[in-house]
């Protein structure tokens, strides 16, 4: 979605400046580069997004994968029993 919008915004971009350049006059003008902004100022939203939806991935898998390989059912007794003991002492 993001890379539509970017292409989008791209498009403006060559339009605005090469053949639609003569046409776009006062209001007209302000209309379309707004247009042009808001649609950068969504694709930068849509960037945030998906960056902050990888980084969960990122950590759910981490997670995942910390489990898989050192929560056996040995490793997790001594972490209980570690986490007793440090209870125990304050």
């Amino acid at each position: 979605m993001g890379a539509a919008i970017l292409a989008a915004c791209a498009v403006m971009i060559v339009l605005g400046t090469t053949v639609w350049e003569q046409q776009l006059r006062g209001p007209q003008y302000a209309l379309y580069w707004s247009w042009c902004f808001l649609l950068a100022v969504v694709a930068i939203f849509c960037a945030l997004w998906d960056m902050l939806l990888v980084r969960r991935a990122f950590k759910r898998n981490r997670r995942e994968l910390f489990r898989e390989e050192f929560m056996t059912d040995d490793f997790a007794a001594k972490l209980r029993d570690a986490i007793r003991k440090d209870e125990q002492r304050k």
